[in-house]
């Protein structure tokens, strides 16, 4: 199923550490060191308390020159990943 705007996000524990703006973090269960630039961090960190994705867009489209739909895509995708890695998950 497609995240939706309304959906409530919540990452899993995972060791991550900023390097300059980019985020690098560890799944130990999975034994698997992750990556993301800028705005995956700042995902990563929204998601620190359970949010909807609707919440982490209005939080990127202030922080970034992006509009309503790409960030809702974009953010998606990232999200979806995040929870096929087991990093995240939905509630």
């Amino acid at each position: 199923m497609a995240l939706q705007p309304d959906d409530m996000i919540i990452r899993k524990n995972a060791y991550a550490s900023r390097v300059k703006d980019d985020l690098v973090f560890f799944d130990e269960a999975a034994g698997q060191y992750f990556a993301t630039g800028t705005v995956g961090a700042d995902i990563w960190e929204l998601i620190e308390t359970p949010c909807s994705l609707r919440t982490i867009c209005a939080a990127l489209m202030e922080r970034y020159e992006v509009d309503e739909v790409t960030c809702q895509a974009e953010a998606a995708r990232f999200v979806d990943e995040l929870i096929a890695a087991g990093l995240a998950e939905r509630r």
